[in-house]
């Protein structure tokens, strides 16, 4: 180990990388949990839609008005909150009306490689690497292994969360996928996605669209406006930037395969929903394609990269 490698700087780089990137496996497990606790009581998915944005949505807004769009056009920054903003959170959250938190923990983070790989070669021209290839095949098949533990012998209309989570991994992988594009910096999307969402989604969601906000008792609301809104948004947001200047981001990217194993053990001791075999292997299948899929192939592969 040489010296630099020993120094205070590096020693505490790693610690706050460690910090973080367990504090983003929490957090992450956490939301799925609550998201799947959620569908048991009084608000709808578009309730929890409007608390995830409302608090960043309110102290994004002057510094979006002061800073701009950073050169994007308007409706490029409207796709971005619509991809990111409820395109994602209502079919997430709608999901977990139908289905188990261990399925909605590894679709919505499992197969985004599936759409993420598609979207970034027609989009941005990135080529997949054989490793990255292989990955996503065993993703893939271990995704089918839900769906077919949904509409076989799990319960009536399993099927329907199950879809609603591919919908939410989907549009969450647009996302990432135009930002990069567009080059959109991680404060500037995060602030495009809170504020349009909170102020163009929140109106027509208290006017038109179902809502238990006057129903819930209070602590229910508190309770996903104080989780959701702030430790999931910004928790997400800064520390998975912070963890990634850390650690690196393969490393860093790592912690997502321990979401859906962590959420199906805590689901059976939590929720009380044990798995089958069948999703069983398919979780499994999940995390081995998610933990391989960071890794790089030979260096020809890594310059089409």
């Amino acid at each position: 180990m040489t010296a630099e490698q020993r120094s205070p700087q590096v020693r505490r780089e790693l610690l706050i990388g460690l910090v973080w990137v367990t504090a983003i496996a929490v957090i992450w497990s956490a939301f799925h949990l609550s998201g799947r606790l959620a569908a048991q009581y009084t608000l709808t998915p578009f309730d929890l839609t409007t608390l995830r944005v409302c608090v960043a949505g309110t102290i994004f807004l002057p510094w979006l008005l002061r800073n701009g769009l950073g050169g994007m056009r308007f409706w490029q920054a409207l796709l971005l909150a619509l991809s990111a903003g409820p395109g994602f959170s209502v079919f997430a959250f709608g999901g977990y009306l139908f289905a188990p938190a261990a399925h909605g923990a590894t679709i919505l983070a499992g197969t985004l490689p599936l759409f993420t790989a598609p979207l970034a070669w027609w989009l941005v021209g990135e080529r997949v690497n054989p490793i990255r290839a292989a990955s996503i095949t065993v993703i893939f098949a271990g995704a089918m292994l839900l769906l077919l533990d949904a509409t076989g012998v799990g319960q009536a209309n399993q099927w329907i969360g199950d879809l609603s989570f591919f919908v939410g991994a989907a549009t969450w992988s647009l996302f990432g996928v135009l930002a990069r594009k567009w080059q959109v910096t991680p404060l500037r999307s995060a602030a495009i996605v809170a504020t349009f969402t909170f102020v163009i989604f929140t109106p027509v969601h208290l006017l038109f669209l179902p809502s238990g906000l006057f129903d819930a008792p209070w602590q229910e609301i508190g309770a996903q406006w104080v989780f959701q809104g702030v430790i999931v948004f910004f928790g997400s947001t800064f520390g998975y930037t912070r963890a990634v200047a850390a650690l690196g981001a393969t490393p860093t990217a790592t912690v997502v395969a321990v979401v859906p194993a962590a959420v199906a053990l805590l689901a059976w001791l939590v929720l009380d929903e044990p798995l089958s075999l069948i999703a069983t292997i398919g979780v499994v299948l999940v995390v081995i394609g998610m933990m391989t899929s960071g890794l790089r192939g030979p260096r020809k592969a890594m310059a089409a990269d």
